[in-house]
């Protein structure tokens, strides 16, 4: 069995590793061929899908957009609605109310939600209801949009 001597191999690891780093630099200061930044597209230019969401946010109050995702009827009377509410970074709503009982299922946002006498802090996973046609404003006070599932119970 044939030893290689340890100053062999220092040698030829210190060669590759000055080829290699003279390699890379090359490509570093001169980047690769033809690999650029596209130029902007002029306004003119600019085309837009044509295709609509099929459930689009609207406007439900200042500050405040939602949609319905489902509606059904149990038939003996109560309609059941799930709504998504958006409200946008550090965003305050107006005072507004919905038009049944409400569950409110925190997706996104830090914030707080007033109703009445009462403020409650709202961040992701907390659930809480509100009463039929009670008023309620929410502050969205993070720097991303906040995000809520409402499910909403009405009468008939």
């Amino acid at each position: 069995m044939r030893v290689v001597p340890r100053l062999a191999v220092t040698r030829v690891c210190v060669l590759l590793s000055i080829v290699c780093a003279s390699g890379c630099e090359s490509w570093f200061q001169h980047g690769g061929k033809g690999v650029g930044t596209l130029p902007q597209t002029p306004i003119s230019e600019v085309n837009f899908s044509k295709t609509e969401p099929a459930k689009p946010f609207s406007k439900l109050a200042d500050g405040l957009a939602a949609r319905t995702l489902f509606q059904a009827s149990d038939g003996a009377g109560t309609q059941v609605e799930v709504r998504d509410l958006l409200i946008g970074p550090g965003r305050k709503t107006e005072s507004t109310s919905l038009p049944g009982a409400a569950v409110f299922e925190i997706r996104s946002g830090n914030g707080t939600m007033q109703s009445g006498e009462k403020q409650r802090e709202l961040t992701p996973g907390v659930t809480l209801s509100l009463s039929e046609k009670a008023t309620f404003t929410i502050e969205n006070k993070a720097d991303s949009p906040m995000a809520i599932r409402v499910f909403l119970f009405t009468a008939e």
